[in-house]
Parts: C-alpha cells; sequence; structure tokens
C-alpha cells in the first residue's frame, strides 16, 4: 500500500506519540473562556507534523464536546490560503468562507444574520487595498471609493463608516452567542511575504471578533523573514503582538524517526528469508551512511513510497540491502543516482593486476570525486565511506584493497548491485527476456532431487539462459542450503544426460556446440563432487551418471578429458576427482558408451564428432576407430558429415582482460588438423570438390557447405 505525503487525521494513527500533546493543545482551546478574540500559534518546521497536531486536536476537541448543548459546541472553520492563487482573493474568500459556515442552519442562535453582515463585510473589504498597520483597520472606504468602481456599486449608499458600523454589528451578535469560533489557517509559510503579511492583517485588524479563537500553523522563522521584509526589521515584535499563545510542535528526536523508519522497512522485508538478508552487512550499510538521508517524517514517507514501489517488482532478484540503499541515493540525491547508473565500469566488478590499471584507477577516482560532489546534502567523506560499502571496488580506487574472482562470484550469488551481472538489475523494473530470474534459479535447484524434473527444467529454458544460469548454478554449489547433499548426484546424473543438448543460443553459430557450455559443466562437477573427500565416493557417482546417461556423449567425454587433465598438471594444482585407476575406468565407459553410439548409428551425426573420434582413437582401441572412419566415408553422404565433423572456429579478441571488458574482433572458421590423424586429405580432396562441383551442392545446408569450402580452401589448422 502507498501512503501519500499527508498528514495523520486520527490519533489511532499516530506513531509519533504526540496523540497527548495534541489533545493538550484542544484542551487548552476549549478552556479559552473571554470573549475577546485570541491568536494562537502552533509553530513547526517543514514536515514537523503540524497538520497532523491540528487533526488531533480537532478530533480531541469534538469528542469532549459531545455532551455540550448545540448552542455551545465551538464551530470550527479550515482555511487554507494555499488554495488560492490570487493574493487579493484570500481576504474576501476568507470572510465568505466564514460567512458560509456560520450561516448554515445547523447552528442554533444569530448564525444566519452572522453570516449575512460577513457577507456584506466581504463585499466592503474586496475593493479596498490594505494598508499594513499594528491594531486597527485604517478607514480608508471615502479615500477609495472612487477607484472601487463597479465592485461597490450595491453599497454605494454606505457611509465611510459603515465597515466598522457592520463590524460592530458583527461583534455584537457573535458576543451574544455561547458558541466559540475557532479559525484554523495553515501553510501560511507557503505564502509568499505579502500573502503572509495580509494573514496577519486578517487576524489582527479584520477578523478580530467576539468568540473567535484563531489557530495559526507555520514555520516561525520562515514568517518571521516575510513580516521582516514588509515592517522594516521588526518581523518578531510583529507576529509576537498578533499571537499571544505560542505553541512549539514537540520536536522529533532523530531516535523516534529511525523507529519509525525501521518499523516500517521491518514490514516491507519481513517476507524476504533470513538466508537472503545479511543482518550483519545491512548494519554496516545503515551505519555507514544511510541513517543520514533521514532527518525527518517527510524523509521517511519520501523514501518509503518510493521503496514500496520498485522493491516489491525485483527483491527475488536483486541484494535487498543493496535495493535499500540505492534507493536511498535515488531519493535524495538523485545526480549521484545517475552518476552511478551511467557508470557501470567505476562501480562494479574488480581490477586486474595489468600494468594500465594504476592509470585506469586514477581515471575512474577523478570521475568518482565528481559523481560524489554531486550529493550536496551528505559530507563527502560520508558519502565516499557509504559507496565503498555499496561497492567494494572503490577500496582499490581509494586504497589498497584489492579483490579477485572468488569475490565476484560471491557479489554475484548474493546479488549485489557491485556484481557487473546483476548491476543493471538494479535500474530497471524488469528483468530482458534473455536474463534468468531468481525466481527460475530457486525453482530448478528446487527440483535437485529428481533427476528427470532438474533435467527438463533445465531444458525448458530458452537461448542464453542456459549459459546464464550454469555461471549462477556455481554461485550455489558449495552450499549445502541451496544443494543438500543428497541433491548433488541427481543433478550430475541429469547434467551428463542433457549435456549435448544444451545450448548458449546466439553464440551457437551454425549449430555447433558451444565448448563454453562444457567448460562451466565441468566445474560445476567439480565443485559438486568434490564436496564428497573421497575419491571412491566421486568415482562411484561419475561412474552411474555415465552407465545411466542416454542423450549425451560429447559432455561424457569432455569432462574425462578434463578430469585427465587434472592427473597431468605440474604440482596438481587442484585435486583430481578420482585416481589414476579410476580414470582408466572411467576412459573405458566412456569407450564403451562411444561404441555404442557409433553402431547405433548416433555417433555420425554428432555436433562434436572429431573431438569424440580423437578422444576414442586416444583411449580405446585404434582399429576400433579406423574401421568406423573407413565405413562412414564410404559413401558421399558420410564423407560429408566427416568432414563437417572437423569444422570448427577460432574466435579472435582483441581484449582479453575478463576481469575488465572483452572485445569480440572476428570468427575464423577452419577444419581441425586433426583430421589427419583419421584419414589421408590427399585421398580425400578429389572426391570433396567433385561434390562442391555437383548440382547437388546447392541442395547442402549452410553448415555442410562452409566445412566442405573450407577444406577445399586450405584452412585446415589445430584448435587443440
Amino acid at each position: 500500500m502507498f501512503k501519500t505525503d499527508q498528514p495523520i487525521r486520527s490519533s489511532k494513527d499516530d506513531i509519533l506519540g504526540r496523540a497527548s500533546f495534541s489533545q493538550a493543545l484542544g484542551e487548552a482551546i476549549l478552556s479559552y473562556k473571554e470573549k475577546d478574540s485570541v491568536v494562537i500559534g502552533l509553530f513547526g518546521a517543514w514536515g514537523s507534523g503540524k497538520t497532523s497536531i491540528i487533526n488531533m486536536a480537532l478530533e480531541h476537541m469534538e469528542l469532549i464536546s459531545k455532551d455540550r448543548s448545540d448552542y455551545e459546541k465551538p464551530i470550527v472553520v479550515r482555511f487554507n490560503p494555499w488554495n488560492y492563487s490570487d493574493q487579493n482573493q484570500l481576504i474576501t474568500q476568507f470572510f465568505r468562507e466564514l460567512s458560509v459556515t456560520l450561516g448554515r442552519h445547523d447552528y442554533a442562535g444569530h448564525g444566519k444574520d452572522i453570516g449575512e453582515k460577513l457577507q456584506t463585510y466581504a463585499k466592503i473589504v474586496e475593493p479596498l487595498a490594505l494598508i499594513p498597520m499594528i491594531g486597527s483597520f485604517v478607514k480608508i472606504f471615502s479615500d477609495t471609493a472612487k477607484s472601487a468602481g463597479s465592485a461597490i456599486e450595491s453599497l454605494s449608499d454606505l457611509k465611510a463608516n459603515d465597515l466598522n458600523t457592520i463590524k460592530a454589528e458583527i461583534n455584537k451578535l457573535l458576543g451574544e452567542q455561547h458558541h466559540k469560533i475557532i479559525v484554523v489557517i495553515d501553510d501560511i509559510d507557503r505564502l509568499n511575504d505579502t500573502e503572509i503579511r495580509q494573514m496577519f492583517q486578517l487576524v489582527k485588524s479584520l477578523g478580530d471578533f467576539k468568540n473567535t479563537i484563531y489557530l495559526l500553523a507555520f514555520d516561525k522563522n520562515v514568517v518571521i523573514n516575510a513580516l521582516e521584509n514588509v515592517q522594516k526589521g521588526f518581523g518578531l515584535e510583529y507576529l509576537e503582538k498578533v499571537v499571544q499563545i505560542p505553541f512549539e510542535v514537540p520536536l522529533i528526536s532523530k531516535h523516534e524517526v529511525e523507529h519509525l523508519l525501521n518499523s516500517e522497512l521491518n514490514k516491507l522485508i519481513k517476507d524476504v528469508p533470513e538466508t537472503k538478508w545479511d543482518q550483519g552487512y545491512w548494519y554496516d550499510i545503515y551505519n555507514s551512511g544511510f541513517m543520514y538521508f533521514f532527518q525527518n517524517i517527510r524523509h521517511v514517507t519520501r523514501y518509503l513510497n518510493t521503496l514500496r514501489f520498485s522493491l516489491e517488482l525485483v527483491k527475488n532478484e536483486v541484494n535487498v540491502v543493496d535495493f535499500l540503499a540505492i534507493t536511498a541515493i535515488q531519493v535524495f540525491i538523485p545526480d549521484v543516482y545517475y552518476g552511478i547508473r551511467d557508470n557501470k565500469d567505476i562501480f562494479t566488478g574488480v581490477y586486474s593486476n595489468s600494468k594500465r590499471s594504476e592509470a585506469i584507477k586514477e581515471q575512474a577516482k577523478k570521475r568518482c570525486d565528481e559523481i560524489i560532489s554531486r550529493g550536496k546534502d551528505l559530507p563527502p567523506e560520508v558519502l565516499k565511506t557509504f559507496l565503498i560499502k555499496l561497492f567494494p571496488k572503490l577500496e582499490s580506487i581509494y586504497g589498497n584493497n584489492n579483490f579477485g574472482h572468488e569475490e565476484l562470484r560471491n557479489w554475484r550469488r548474493d546479488r549485489r548491485i557491485c556484481s557487473p551481472d546483476i548491476f543493471d538489475m538494479f535500474f530497471r523494473l524488469s528483468l530482458p527476456k534473455e536474463e534468468i530470474s531468481q525466481r527460475e534459479i530457486e525453482e530448478i535447484l528446487s527440483l535437485g532431487n529428481n533427476s528427470e524434473s532438474f533435467a527438463q527444467a533445465f531444458l525448458n529454458l530458452e537461448g542464453g539462459k542456459v549459459s546464464k544460469f550454469l555461471d549462477r548454478f556455481e554461485d550455489y554449489a558449495l552450499s549445502d542450503n541451496d544443494i543438500p547433499t543428497g541433491n548433488i548426484e541427481p543433478i550430475i546424473n541429469a547434467l551428463m544426460d542433457i549435456g549435448d543438448l544444451l545450448s548458449e543460443g546466439d553464440l551457437d553459430d551454425l549449430n555447433l556446440l558451444d565448448p563454453n557450455i562444457h567448460k562451466k559443466l565441468h566445474h560445476l562437477f567439480y565443485k559438486l563432487s568434490h564436496r564428497f573427500e573421497s575419491y571412491d565416493e566421486r568415482f562411484n557417482i561419475f561412474k552411474r551418471a555415465i552407465e545411466k546417461s542416454t542423450r549425451s556423449l560429447y559432455t561424457i567425454v569432455y569432462e574425462i578429458s578434463q578430469q585427465e587433465k587434472l592427473h597431468a598438471q605440474s604440482g596438481l594444482k587442484e585435486e583430481p576427482t578420482v585416481n589414476s585407476k579410476q580414470l582408466e575406468e572411467l576412459k573405458k565407459l566412456a569407450c564403451n558408451k562411444i561404441q555404442s553410439w557409433a553402431k547405433d548409428g548416433q555417433l555420425a551425426k554428432h555436433k562434436q564428432l572429431a573431438y569424440i573420434l580423437l578422444k576414442w582413437k586416444e583411449w580405446g582401441q585404434q582399429e576400433e576407430v579406423n574401421n568406423f572412419v573407413n565405413d562412414m566415408i564410404k559413401n558421399d553422404e558420410g564423407l560429408i558429415d566427416f568432414i563437417t565433423g572437423f569444422l570448427d572456429k577460432i574466435v579472435i579478441y582483441s581484449s582479453l582482460d575478463y576481469i575488465e571488458k572483452v572485445h569480440l574482433h572476428k570468427v575464423l572458421w577452419i577444419i581441425d588438423k586433426n583430421i589427419g590423424k583419421l584419414v589421408d586429405l590427399k585421398k580425400l580432396e578429389p572426391r570433396i570438390r567433385k561434390i562442391f562441383n555437383s548440382p547437388d551442392f546447392a541442395q547442402l545446408d549452410d553448415q555442410k557447405k562452409l566445412a566442405i569450402e573450407t577444406f577445399l580452401n586450405g584452412k585446415i589448422k589445430d584448435t587443440f
């Protein structure tokens, strides 16, 4: 529910403990028994709650007046000068409003007569220019009658003293009745200097009728400054002559503001699971700068209204603590907010150790200093500290604390704004189509105890979401809360079975399997399996996964190849997943799986035919591989499939600094030169050229055409 920046109307809504003060104010007003007009002032700064106090005071007055007779109940007239744009209307509009209220038949006594006389009073006052004086209204009727024109045509028979005569008649009628007329005038401090002076002249000289009580609410300093400009330096003295009974709005302590803020925030975040709310981090953010934004209740209301609207849309996709922080920046120092939004490279990620990093940091510091300078409502050092907590990369700019890939993964897992992969979500209210939502991640992870359900949910991901999911999935791999130990084997079974079916969407040029997917799968397999301490446990998991797999072959071969590399590493930087003997057993299982695919015809059509054949030759019986290849290339269709299986691409980057930016330069298509390990290229070329020159070439798909053209152009290079 959104709350407008409006005052409360009832004591039951009071959360700042001001009801007692308001009730005391109401009782003080009702206790005034004198017939002479009195002016009560309620002084308070902008946003201090003056109108709320008035509302509660009037509510209390109505409550305790219920037992009074209709002849004695107070009559309340609320006049807001802010509603009238023309300053010349203020005085006349006031008397007209007063006359309408008093002329209602609900009130006993002389109400109707008083209302009619006030209408006449208003007509006389309307065309006259008011002269600021203290104490009495100057008899200006005769001096201005000529310029009043048609506005007083119906009153032409009035004498110069008729205004005072009518006022005396009004006073007589008001003095004879038992009602107190309580006139509330709010928002006086929102008027310009001339209008403020008119309001005070009204209550002091024109409207000081019998049995009237004026309650004026305003910022004392604003009004004094306005009166200084028109009273030649005697603004305070003027105010003190007009306001006989001053009340100061009780100050709201910083503690009360914070209590209100925290109370409302707790309501908003009550549905956020404890596992996604870092109380220690919130404490750091709160004390490093967040608390400085909130000086009064209106600050709290402004902030909460923005937060209520946006948090509900993104709370499952971003770190909630970070979102609370960036929303405060958005509401109170928007220029800083835009500076952050438009300079993602400064605020997210980490710096590499390259030689040019220092120069980059110096440029970033200048830009960051300029952005910080926009936050005029916050001391620069406070804002800097706040931003450093929010964006740790700034520690590398303003200090010597550097971060690496491990921190990057943690930030992404925690959906921090400082993660390059998460940052943009904080500045839009919906996810782009290609982004994977936190809800989707959690739903898939929740299916981890069932291989089939998990695999199907994974396959339902669209396009580029697969790769993004694997990136995010790795962040949860070591967490028993997100992936219980019992779910590890079902997940590995599922991914081993569907790995060949996964695509990275836009990067899947010409329907080739993207190797990055399988690199990510390997990292995931490694993290998940190494949650088990023994080689035997890990080996048995992979053995069963390979045996159960029916839909993937390249995934199996690639994973075993990567495990083989762990054994070949000098110094074993990473612990192997299985021991040497177990690795050989996995290779045999892979070869058996390849043989099975070869027999049923699936291998010849596989997108990663080349890689699989070469590993088969390396791990298995060379004669079996040769027989398969020779049989495959006997006919032209098989030969084309064989050549296409060795089609590969080389992606050339202009920069390989993955911590900063990666720029794609171009893609080169080649035939992997390892094809020569399996066939005699000189014998194949005449057959390939014949196919190229035949009418049937035009009927081939683009991938096969590209493979033949690449082969004939001599682009045969090593990619392994």
